[in-house]
């Protein structure tokens, strides 16, 4: 209830209006909604995202290895080298930047009750 207590008297001030308390309660709600359901969504994500880097990191080393074949074409071996490594450089970043966005939304709505 503190939660939508704080929410509501913030709302209140911002409003200033005879409804603002009916207009602050349903926003705190849709506001409260809005971002359980986006953490979800995210939670529910962040195990392809892991499997990505998992995935680019084991096609590095096999690139590092040129999949066990003999290595006919150096410039192309390098090649494949760098790309496996840049997917792995993406891959992380993607979920670098997941955990991110995933974490601001988790302390914005713990920050709703503040």
């Amino acid at each position: 209830m503190s939660k939508l207590n704080s929410f509501v008297k913030q709302f209140v001030a911002a409003v200033q209006g005879d409804d603002a308390e009916v207009q602050a309660q349903k926003a705190f709600r849709s506001a409260d909604s809005a971002l359980k359901v986006q953490i979800a969504s995210l939670n529910g994500d962040v195990i392809a995202l892991e499997d990505s880097v998992s995935s680019a990191q084991e096609a590095l080393e096999q690139a590092k290895i040129n999949g066990g074949k003999t290595i006919q074409d150096r410039n192309y071996y390098v090649e494949q080298l760098v790309s496996a490594k840049n997917r792995l450089t993406q891959a992380e970043k993607a979920l670098k930047d997941h955990n991110s966005k995933l974490a601001f939304l988790v302390e914005t709505h713990e920050g709703l009750s503040a």
